[in-house]
């Protein structure tokens, strides 16, 4: 074979793996398939020379990752609002009539997956970097992992592919491959997945691409975050990324609404085929689909103001109330959980269930004893709906919470205007124990192998009492702990070694700081950009910052003015923790508050780059033109962004322009 003949073996191996995984209409066997991929190894085995990046053999890399780089999103990820309801949902289509001014808005509704968020970026039609979502502003590399999945091309079908396509997608198992592995791992007295979600998850985060590869992941593209190329609407969108080659909804899994009846149809369509689809889905997703109208929208400080998730309602169970206890969180409020007979709903077995509050309790009536029906809320956390009176015992009685702490003995308190009952004693021995899983949480200090499990074993044996203690644990330690051996011991040193540079919103976060989520510790972070600054902050300051209110503001204040959390910081800092902070910007900074839009190749910063410049001077970056953007940063061959910047009055900034307004 010579080497035009090797060039067309890959494309015709190409058209088939188009066939196959995106047209799911093979027109060879799989048998003529593996022939023509056996033929392409024993070529290229003969002539490694001729082996180009592209080739479907390159989709496994043959060394092992030594773990996953933290790399930013150039456009952040954001979750979707959740809507459960037809009125929620007509709120939601009167809120875009309001905003855009326009009772005319086309939407579009496609399938909700239920898979694993990620970000695929081609750079003039080749695949170069795939990201988890993270924190929706960093997340982990996953280049390698994603390459093995076959319907990711790694050339686009493309003949003038645009300089830059960062691309959202969705990973999951599909149903036959989630089954077919857990029956293996039965087989093999293995613990089975819980559901394909998990399995998904878990199989992103080998670090062998090889075994990710025989986990047989797939994955289904269904939008754009930033593109040199125009595409005008959500329609458009998944219409382009079929031309591409890339695997998205078909016809009958999206459509172009023009009304709320429209959308409910849509919804009533797709949940009744729900069952028949080959991957997990929880919902739709409805967005405003024309491109322009979503910049004007524009977004909140954690979602799109032009997009929601419809979702269907969860499934449901009957078992049995065992016991109602009570369980102490991180912030001292008590909530009563019941302990059910194991019943299996919606992919794992539920043994307890959430009841809120004692007024919950007593608005259903439910008693030790009781039958009820439970569902998981937002299919995640498990919730008792109701009680069937017609089985309840007798004998049952009322339930009643208790006057007293049940760790510490503390008289639990109620304050004015809440409905949750509290224990107020901070010292309280599970108030702690939450507060250190959640400082040690993925979302927080994301310390690997550093369960709860794991941390009530270290408190038990009183090797920590505080976070800070984490950091002061030995070898000699941990080998006290049960079915702890040198490996087990090494990888939690290091973990908790590597956990020594959070961000600045992760380290904000995981101070527990109360009323703080990841979407407000951002916040802090992008405004404060250091813990001295944030610590020094008084209220009004605090309520300055966008998406800052009131409660938030007291909360964080009031837990800077306390001595034994400043106390607990400098011991941190003490034990080797080093936040990574962004550098200041000014408040007269001309880039302040401004949204930018990026067209065109730049010669001195790759498009990410001048992304990040941009944000840390405390602009925004957008990928589309509209009447809200301030600057349009041209390179060379700016397409229709720059004419349509023109029309509306757009600044346009060239490179040397740029640079001069950096300093």
């Amino acid at each position: 074979m010579n080497k035009e003949s090797y060039l067309k073996l890959i494309k015709t191996i190409r058209k088939h793996d188009r066939h196959y995984f995106v047209e799911h209409s093979p027109i060879i066997s799989d048998y003529e398939y593996d022939q023509l991929v056996k033929s392409l190894e024993e070529t290229e085995k003969a002539h490694p020379e001729w082996i180009i990046p592209t080739s479907p053999t390159q989709r496994v890399g043959e060394t092992h990752m030594k773990g996953f780089r933290q790399i930013s999103h150039s456009v952040p990820m954001l979750s979707l609002m959740n809507t459960y309801s037809e009125e929620e949902m007509k709120d939601f289509i009167d809120r875009i009539f309001r905003l855009s001014g326009r009772n005319d808005v086309e939407f579009c509704a496609e399938l909700k997956m239920d898979g694993i968020a990620v970000s695929v970026r081609y750079e003039k039609g080749m695949y170069v970097r795939a990201l988890t979502r993270g924190d929706g502003q960093v997340g982990d590399e996953i280049t390698a992992n994603l390459k093995t999945i076959p319907s990711i091309p790694l050339q686009l079908h493309l003949k003038n592919p645009p300089d830059v396509l960062e691309l959202r997608a969705e990973v999951f198992m599909p149903h036959k491959i989630f089954q077919e592995g857990n029956q293996r791992k039965e087989e093999l007295g293995e613990e089975p997945w819980a559901n394909p979600r998990n399995a998904a998850a878990g199989s992103l985060k080998l670090l062998d691409p090889k075994e990710v590869k025989e986990r047989k992941l797939a994955i289904l593209f269904y939008g754009i975050a930033d593109s040199s190329h125009t595409i005008r609407s959500q329609v458009e969108c998944h219409q382009f990324l079929r031309s591409l080659g890339l695997p998205t909804f078909n016809k009958n899994q999206f459509l172009r609404c023009y009304s709320l009846e429209d959308i409910f149809s849509f919804a009533k369509k797709i949940q009744e085929k729900r069952g028949d689809l080959p991957f997990d889905i929880d919902g739709i997703v409805v967005k405003v689909d024309d491109f322009s109208l979503r910049e004007e929208i524009g977004f909140t400080g954690k979602s799109p103001r032009w997009a929601v998730a419809y979702k269907f309602a969860p499934e449901q169970a009957i078992t049995k109330i065992k016991e109602i206890t009570i369980q102490v969180g991180r912030t001292g409020v008590i909530t009563p959980v019941a302990e059910l007979e194991p019943v299996f709903l919606a992919g794992s077995t539920i043994s307890r269930a959430t009841l809120h509050n004692e007024q919950e309790i007593e608005r259903k009536d439910i008693r030790v004893h009781d039958t009820v029906i439970i569902e998981k809320g937002g299919d995640v956390i498990p919730k008792v709906v109701e009680v069937v009176f017609s089985k309840r015992p007798k004998e049952t009685k009322p339930w009643k919470m208790a006057f007293h702490c049940p760790i510490c003995q503390t008289k639990l308190i109620r304050l004015e205007g809440e409905v949750a009952v509290r224990c107020p004693n901070k010292q309280c021995g599970d108030q702690i124990l939450r507060r250190i899983i959640f400082f040690c949480s993925k979302s927080a200090m994301d310390i690997e192998h550093l369960g709860p499990k794991i941390v009530q074993q270290l408190m038990g044996k009183k090797l920590i009492k505080t976070a800070p203690d984490i950091y002061r644990l030995n070898s000699s330690d941990l080998a006290t702990l049960e079915n702890f051996k040198e490996k087990s011991i090494n990888n939690l040193l290091q973990s908790i070694e590597a956990s020594k540079h959070p961000t600045f919103s992760r380290f904000i976060l995981a101070l527990g700081i109360k009323y703080v989520g990841e979407g407000i510790a951002q916040l802090l972070a992008n405004r404060a950009g250091s813990i001295e600054v944030l610590s020094k902050m008084t209220n009004e300051e605090l309520m300055e910052i966008e998406g800052i209110g009131e409660k938030v503001a007291e909360s964080v204040f009031g837990f800077f003015q306390e001595k034994e959390n400043l106390d607990e910081i400098s011991k941190f800092f003490a034990l080797g923790i080093t936040v990574q902070t962004k550098k200041l910007f000014s408040a007269n900074h001309p880039f302040q508050g401004k949204i930018f839009v990026l067209t065109g190749s730049l010669k001195t910063f790759s498009r990410m780059e001048a992304s990040q410049l941009i944000q840390k001077l405390g602009g925004h970056v957008s990928n589309s033109v509209g009447t809200k953007t301030d600057f349009l940063l041209v390179g060379e061959d700016a397409g229709s962004k720059l004419e349509k910047a023109k029309k509306l009055g757009v600044k346009v900034l060239s490179e040397a322009e740029f640079k001069s307004l950096l300093t």
